[in-house]
């Protein structure tokens, strides 16, 4: 019998934050698109982010079906025998069934689509050019709109004297069919950081409205001066621009206008207000009149409106709602303390995101951020900057990173976590910083590449210069279809050719660019077709030009807009410096396995089969400790009557909600064990059949240390796992190999060991060697292959130089063994020394040779077997790829890094037992760090690279990570040649 001892657990949280209903997002159509090509015609159509594997395609030409395309097909096909007379249309098939195609499309003649214009009559010294566009889908017929903004020839910079033109604001289909004009007024100045136009469908009746700053004498569509609110008693023919063209007095308004029809729906005060204008860091009218905006999910579930005033010194920033009645503010924050929370920490630009895992969006405003209840985060205290870029650009830092470039000296540019503004990586620069970019240019570089204009180098997320070569530092884009970014830059998009270190363009457009030498398009973004980005540009008068991909993908992905960081991205590109969006997540890292977003589409009517969406916090997969109750998580029934749970333990519950249409996951449980639970829908729509999800909740026994063994026969050193989340570490005293195993501290940190044992033993007792320095218990799930210990508890030791041990029995087969250790805690699990066993001959695996010797090999193991297991999952086997790598590079002159890696000095290379993106770098012994290298590498040997081969000879420390987990903290290796 296994022998199992008792201990007391305490709660296990698995989660944190409140549980939130899906994000509501616009219903688009297919965007189908069929473009002439030599090779006949291009297609590519639109997948919504709530489709999965589920909805296959048939495609037909002229009313005849030519193709279909599986569930798991790219949403793009050339037709080779297609020509401009055709016309095209695209049928969903969901579960079998076809549903109705949109309208056919007919075949544009080339890349680009011409949008004709209503251009403005001009003044006597200015003409009027297409400028900034926003999107959305006004009239509900799942089609993006052109919300365009007029620029009078004669605008001006915020630090430049004169009176401009007035600001015009047109709407216009994408077949360029005007539905409506307004006119902004003399007491609006042109300008790139004066009006910032916000389109969203903020009162989810599937139509989007605008919402702008205003003043006396606007007009909407009708003509007629505004009329509601503070804009009934306005003097609207008063100007109120003063010598030098600035407006320094008079009302200032926002207006949320109806997006179909351009009529006023409502106008209030504008806040943050104008006030004293030399409060704003000048007196003149530069500073103060510097506006930002963007759409953010403040409540987790539709858009606010955020508008923002200053950024130099003072920032306050206003969110807005609107219901359909009454246009209201949510909140209100003012930075006006020099020195203090966001007070000249703002940039050009901002961007909104769920950076904190809350549901909720929070505003990122460079340098600074403010959380979704309006209430201050963080600050950097680097100050104003002119670009910025937020993203998941390090995959291995959790959540999204911000890069951002600065004006003043000597900030230069950083790397900084959103969520908590950490510097990940920056460095100074001797002068203003104007443009900088956040792109995945390098498939051998993990991870996003950066750049600016403060120098040639681009750096990983590391901080390591790839190359002292940059790509075009404007738009990034995605065009060609192979997950990677190319860039966008005036009217030209390249291809980055990391090898060549140079861009290689890939199509040059006609038209013209927007904001003088900012040379930004009038807008980027996923508006039409696949997943790929479209351009539009202008042609200086009365045309606009959309362009679009025909180059063929297949990468099979959700259209762009309807992931979360992406869509605000697309509301705050038009304002001031305009940027790119960006997803939210690392789109070349999850090639395959797309994160699913949580939204639901607002005005969508046609059939749809059954769904299960998990929402807000709560992971669906817990483990605990029997006693403990889960974290409670929710799933929502999506086009179906309601559902039914089985396979809970005992004590756990799956209430149903009829009036949220979902199930609430409570409870503590019972019984010890694994339980996997299913949720199946009823009562859909009958042609889709059910849909059906499982999760899994682990309740741990507790086990307690037990007797220490009589004698310790094999003892393994534990420093370097299998596979971990976590590192190797020697940065405390009286270990007794090489260094000990650090976890990370967060409850998913990991340690997994390929353990080999020339026999099988029952009843065999592990010693697990461990320090605490801290006061409180920390506790490990313990699993041996497919058996679950339980939850093991490691008392505090004197402090982390202090080592003690716990025992606990296992069972081991003969052959190869898993032994997963996971830490149950936020702030996760003691240091690991040494994992020993009383019985003999147990190695930890480092080449299949070690197999041949064992007595009766086990029948999930066969000799030269090198199964490996996911992160997380002990029970899954993964075959590795061995490429070149033999028994004898094991000790041929290498020094082992960690566990499969190998530095060979006298032969400058990298030994890996598989093939992936390995990182290493080397330090001096002060901890300056001298050379290092990132890059995909074969299984086997491949060349270290000419930094690490010009170090003279001496002593280094060295840190490795692979495939983004860190293996190695520091270790120290001496260079003779």
């Amino acid at each position: 019998m296994k022998k199992v001892w008792i201990c007391l657990g305490t709660a296990l949280l698995m989660g944190f934050g409140m549980a939130n209903a899906a994000r509501q997002m616009e219903w688009l159509n297919r965007g189908l698109v069929a473009v002439k090509t030599n090779g006949g015609v291009f297609l590519s159509w639109r997948l919504l982010g709530t489709e999965g594997s589920s909805t296959s395609f048939n495609l037909y030409r002229d009313g005849e079906k030519i193709a279909t395309l599986s569930g798991t097909d790219a949403t793009n096909y050339t037709d080779a025998k297609g020509t401009t007379s055709n016309r095209y249309s695209v049928k969903a098939v969901l579960n079998g069934k076809e549903l109705a195609a949109d309208a056919a499309v007919s075949v544009w003649n080339d890349q680009s689509l011409t949008v004709n214009l209503d251009r403005p009559a001009g003044g006597s010294d200015y003409t009027y050019s297409p400028n900034d566009i926003a999107v959305g889908d006004v009239d509900g017929d799942g089609e993006f709109e052109l919300i365009l903004k007029w620029d009078p020839s004669n605008s001006k910079d915020n630090s430049q004297k004169g009176k401009t033109g007035n600001v015009i604001i047109d709407c216009y289909k994408m077949g360029g069919k005007k539905l409506w004009r307004i006119d902004l007024g003399v007491n609006i100045r042109a300008g790139a950081h004066y009006t910032q136009m916000l389109v969203g469908d903020y009162d989810s009746d599937g139509k989007a409205e605008l919402a702008v700053k205003t003043a006396p004498g606007t007009k909407d569509a009708s003509g007629k001066y505004l009329s509601k609110g503070p804009a009934a008693n306005a003097a609207h023919t008063s100007d109120y621009r003063n010598s030098d063209g600035y407006v320094l007095s008079g009302d200032e308004y926002l207006t949320i206008f109806n997006g179909e029809t351009g009529l006023e729906m409502a106008t209030v005060n504008f806040n943050p207000g104008r006030g004293t204008v030399k409060s704003w860091g000048d007196s003149y009218g530069n500073r103060v009149d510097r506006f930002l905006a963007t759409n953010a999910y403040l409540d987790g579930q539709k858009p606010s409106m955020v508008f923002q005033r200053g950024y130099y010194t003072r920032m306050a920033i206003t969110a807005y709602d609107w219901d359909g009645k009454s246009l209201t503010q949510r909140w209100y924050y003012n930075a006006a303390t020099s020195g203090q929370e966001c007070y000249g920490q703002g940039n050009h630009n901002l961007s909104a995101g769920d950076v904190d895992g809350d549901g909720f969006d929070e505003i990122i405003e460079g340098s600074c951020a403010v959380d979704h209840d309006g209430k201050f985060m963080y600050r950097t205290g680097k100050g104003h900057g002119d670009a910025i870029h937020l993203s998941d650009l390090d995959p291995d830092n959790d959540g999204l990173e911000v890069w951002q470039v600065h004006e003043e000296k000597p900030y230069g540019y950083d790397l900084h976590d959103a969520r908590t503004g950490k510097l990940l990586f920056s460095e100074t620069s001797d002068g203003d910083n104007g443009r900088g970019v956040a792109g995945d240019v390098d498939s051998t570089n993990r991870g996003h590449e950066l750049w600016s204009a403060a120098n040639w180098n681009t750096y990983s997320v590391k901080g390591q210069i790839l190359s002292s070569s940059r790509p075009a530092y404007n738009f990034r884009i995605y065009w060609d279809g192979d997950l990677l970014d190319e860039l966008l830059d005036n009217t030209t998009i390249s291809k980055w050719n990391h090898s060549k270190l140079k861009g290689e363009t890939l199509f040059q457009m006609q038209g013209n660019s927007c904001n003088t030498t900012k040379a930004t398009p009038n807008f980027s973004g996923d508006i039409l077709g696949d997943w790929r980005e479209e351009v539009i540009l202008h042609d200086g008068a009365s045309k606009l030009y959309i362009y679009t991909t025909t180059i063929p993908t297949v990468h099979r992905m959700y259209t762009l807009a309807h992931d979360p960081v992406y869509r605000n991205g697309m509301s705050w590109q038009n304002t001031a410096y305009n940027q790119p969006p960006h997803l939210g997540f690392w789109l070349y890292g999850n090639k395959g396995k797309f994160p699913t977003p949580d939204i639901v589409l607002i005005g969508d009517d046609t059939p749809k089969a059954a769904a299960i969406v998990k929402q807000g916090a709560g992971s669906s997969s817990q483990v605990i400790v029997k006693g403990d109750s889960i974290v409670p998580f929710t799933f929502a029934i999506q086009y179906a009557d309601g559902g039914t749970v089985d396979g809970l333990p005992a004590g756990v519950t799956a209430t149903w909600n009829a009036s949220t249409a979902s199930f609430y996951f409570s409870g503590t449980p019972l019984v010890e064990g694994e339980f996997t639970y299913t949720i199946t829908t009823k009562g859909g729509n009958a042609d889709f059949g059910e849909a059906t999800r499982n999760g899994t909740i682990t309740v741990l026994s507790v086990v307690e240390s037990g007797p220490a063994p009589l004698a310790v026969k094999s003892d393994i050193e534990a420093a370097v796992p299998t596979d971990a989340k976590g590192m190797a570490n020697n940065n405390h005293e009286n270990y007794r190999g090489e260094g000990f195993y650090d976890f990370e501290n967060s409850l998913d940190s990991y340690g997994i060991y390929h353990l080999v044992s020339p026999k099988a033993y029952s009843n065999a007792t592990m010693v697990l060697r461990y320090a605490h320095g801290k006061t409180d218990s920390r506790r490990i799930m313990v699993k041996m292959n497919d058996d679950l210990i339980g939850s093991l508890t490691f008392k505090p030791t004197a402090d982390w130089d202090t080592w003690d041990s716990v025992m606990v029995g296992v069972d081991l087969k003969a052959g190869l063994n898993v032994l997963y250790l996971k830490s149950l805690e936020e702030n996760g699990a003691p240091n690991l020394d040494q994992i020993a066993f009383d019985k003999e001959g147990i190695v930890l695996f480092e080449d299949s040779t070690q197999l041949s010797a064992v007595d009766t090999l086990g029948t999930e193991v066969a000799a030269g077997d090198t199964s490996t297991v996911n992160p997380g999952d002990s029970s899954s086997t993964t075959a590795l790829t061995r490429g070149d790598f033999t028994a004898e590079d094991d000790f041929a002159g290498n020094i082992r890094l960690a566990s499969g890696i190998y530095l060979n000095i006298a032969e400058g290379t990298l030994v890996a037992r598989e093939a992936g993106f390995a990182q290493v770098e080397f330090f001096d012994m002060t901890g300056h760090r001298v050379a290092g290298l990132a890059k995909n590498v074969p299984a086997g040997s491949s060349d270290l690279g000419k930094q690490i081969g010009r170090l003279p000879e001496g002593a280094y420390m060295v840190r490795v990570k692979f495939n983004g987990r860190a293996m190695q903290n520091m270790v120290q290796v001496n260079l003779n040649r």
